[in-house]
């Protein structure tokens, strides 16, 4: 399920440098065929009216050759994660920015670093650690300020409820057992009764000793 709202309810909370900066980068993705997203912290954060300092993007394209090419134009320091598909941009004003690929991530087994593969932005939502983590703004002119939001992110918002979007979450990626209780005393919200239960089944495994040192500290 898509909702649309438009920039005014959403995207006009940024400052007007952050909002001409989102306008003129979807301009560039759309020369370029591609569409580009708003995604993850900071589309919840404005939901909840709060600041949000870093921006987070992905690209249904070529993700790290969007980002050398914004850095190009904004003269921003580029550091590129191949692996990943990720890119993250440093700009001279102090904003620091990621962009990415759309991407579906595979487990070959619990606890370590993904696989990652191109894939649609649907399926690059779901991949992500909870259902408020799991939206999306789109940028492009013509449909910039269009939210997604496929798996119920504003409803759990809504209820202050911290919700997994499939039953391995936890299994996959250990280090969302902290988060949970981290977004948990952050903002206030409840663990939804299915996710609470999958939590404490994963801290129950030897899962989080497999978690590499720097994965763990982080």
């Amino acid at each position: 399920m898509k909702h649309r709202m438009t920039q005014n309810d959403l995207l006009c909370r940024l400052s007007h440098a952050r909002l001409s900066l989102l306008r003129e980068l979807g301009n560039l993705a759309d020369e370029g065929g591609q569409s580009l997203y708003l995604v993850g912290g900071v589309v919840r954060d404005l939901l909840l009216k709060r600041e949000n300092w870093d921006l987070d993007l992905t690209v249904e394209g070529d993700g790290i050759a969007f980002a050398r090419l914004v850095a190009d134009r904004y003269g921003a320091r580029l550091a590129v994660f191949e692996r990943f598909a990720t890119a993250r941009l440093d700009f001279p004003d102090g904003l620091k920015m990621d962009i990415a690929t759309t991407r579906r991530e595979t487990y070959a087994q619990p606890a370590i670093l993904p696989v990652v593969q191109p894939a649609s932005i649907e399926e690059d939502l779901y991949r992500r650690d909870f259902t408020i983590n799991a939206m999306a703004m789109q940028l492009n002119p013509g449909q910039f300020g269009r939210l997604l939001d496929p798996y119920g992110g504003q409803r759990d918002l809504q209820a202050r409820m911290i919700r997994v979007l499939h039953s391995g979450s936890f299994q996959d990626d250990p280090t969302r057992i902290f988060r949970a209780i981290r977004f948990e005393q952050r903002f206030g919200f409840h663990l939804e009764r299915a996710t609470l239960r999958l939590l404490a089944q994963a801290a129950s495994t030897n899962l989080i000793q497999q978690l590499s040192g720097p994965r763990l500290q982080n």
